[in-house]
């Protein structure tokens, strides 16, 4: 393994190993690669998570200690304030004809009505009416109620 793999974007940054976008002067935190099809996948993942960034791959060669040697026309000319930028932040710290995008809000809402569902009204149940056999012929039971049916009385 003579070289690796590490994805920038359109503002001089390096993904991290903990997927946050920095300044890449520090080697140690990149995440790298010795496969192709791994960089691409995991540019596909981080471009995901932001659609307004372009990400390429870099192919760097390693130092004596294995560590990518990113190339000095590759770093952007000052360090980052605070040295990482989220994702979500990345955008919005260069090119201005790009719009800020929104936030997205994890938080739950303040009232989630699934939560506490209301109770449901009391309401007095309605007596069952009385059904006569005799109203209705041809429908009496068959089991008279003082005897169990006939698949108690059998016997093995």
């Amino acid at each position: 393994m003579s070289h690796v793999y590490v994805l920038t974007n359109q503002h001089q940054q390096f993904l991290s190993k903990s997927n946050e976008w920095i300044d890449g002067r520090e080697n140690t935190k990149l995440f790298r690669t010795e496969y192709k099809d791994v960089a691409i996948n995991q540019m596909f993942e981080a471009n995901t998570r932001n659609v307004s960034l372009r990400i390429e791959l870099l192919e760097c060669a390693l130092d004596t200690k294995k560590h990518p040697q990113i190339p000095a026309d590759a770093l952007s000319d000052e360090p980052l304030p605070g040295e990482e930028v989220s994702a979500e932040n990345a955008a919005s710290t260069g090119d201005p004809d790009e719009l800020p995008q929104p936030a997205p809000s994890e938080t739950p809402p303040e009232y989630n009505p699934e939560a506490d569902p209301e109770p449901a009204p009391e309401v007095a149940p309605q007596p069952q009416p009385e059904v006569n056999p005799e109203q209705f012929p041809g429908t009496t039971p068959e089991v008279e109620p003082n005897q169990p049916p006939e698949s108690v009385n059998t016997q093995a």
